[in-house]
């Protein structure tokens, strides 16, 4: 499936996703999903923790999710430590017209 980014639900770290190249001649709302947590930090140290495949981009740091049974594992291992989890639009609806 792909590389899934860990975002921060504070307005100003998701800042980070703007570096992201939009897609030549796409003329629809384009969106990224990626786990949304409130400390992008504890995240990264639990997922690796865990045995998730992580790797750092610019915009911050990505877990690699093989099959969609995993978007339901990453959100379960980081509720179990505490942290609150929400696989969401993390683009905020950007739109290329």
């Amino acid at each position: 499936m792909g590389y899934f980014p860990i975002v921060s639900n504070k307005p100003t770290q998701m800042e980070g996703l703007h570096h992201q190249e939009l897609p030549k001649s796409y003329m629809e709302d384009f969106s990224v999903l990626g786990f949304r947590v409130a400390d992008c930090e504890r995240a990264r140290e639990v997922l690796r923790g865990s045995c998730f495949e992580l790797r750092q981009s610019q915009g911050g740091t990505q877990v690699m999710i093989d099959n969609a049974s995993q978007l339901e594992d990453v959100m379960r291992v980081l509720r179990a430590s505490g942290l609150a989890c929400e696989l969401t639009d993390v683009a905020q609806g950007m739109y290329q017209g």
